[in-house]
């Protein structure tokens, strides 16, 4: 089953539930949006899935959960053990923090810059030529010349 369908049927399933018509939701998104998004012809914005889950009285990050199991025709209990050792393992590697990266907005390229840059400075203090650092860490010349500190910069 699709994931767009599979959200929508358990949107449905939570408003039935909860005993609410499409027109009590009314004030979050139309009618006619919601039955569009209820039968999975339509998508839906973070947002509105977050007003529309508030007006239902469930989290969004439970909706998700139950509509990627539903797609996966996997049994909701089975699907949430899974991701509750995928989300630790997550938490350990440190793709997943409860605080910002602020590093993260220097991008991938920012990133190995900074890890260049310190190496190739470090491999400099040790006395290695430019030739020998870029063969060292396997990049090009320019990259070490890029972070090449000059006897100036320590002033």
């Amino acid at each position: 089953m699709e994931h767009r369908e599979a959200l929508g049927q358990v949107l449905r399933e939570v408003r039935v539930t909860s005993g609410l018509r499409r027109e009590d939701c009314a004030s979050v998104v139309s009618r006619d949006y919601l039955a569009s998004v209820e039968r999975g012809t339509q998508s839906i914005s973070v947002e509105k899935l977050r007003s529309l889950c508030s007006c239902l009285g469930v989290k969004p990050s439970l909706v998700i959960l139950a509509a990627e199991a539903r797609s996966a025709g996997e049994d909701l209990e089975e699907y949430q053990l899974s991701l509750d050792r995928l989300f630790k393992e997550y938490v350990l590697a440190g793709k997943l923090r409860s605080e910002m990266d602020h590093t993260a907005s220097q991008g991938v390229r920012g990133k190995r810059a900074e890890t260049n840059r310190k190496a190739i400075q470090t491999l400099q203090s040790e006395g290695l030529s430019k030739a020998e650092i870029a063969r060292k860490l396997g990049i090009g010349t320019t990259t070490v010349d890029r972070h090449w500190r000059s006897g100036n910069d320590d002033l």
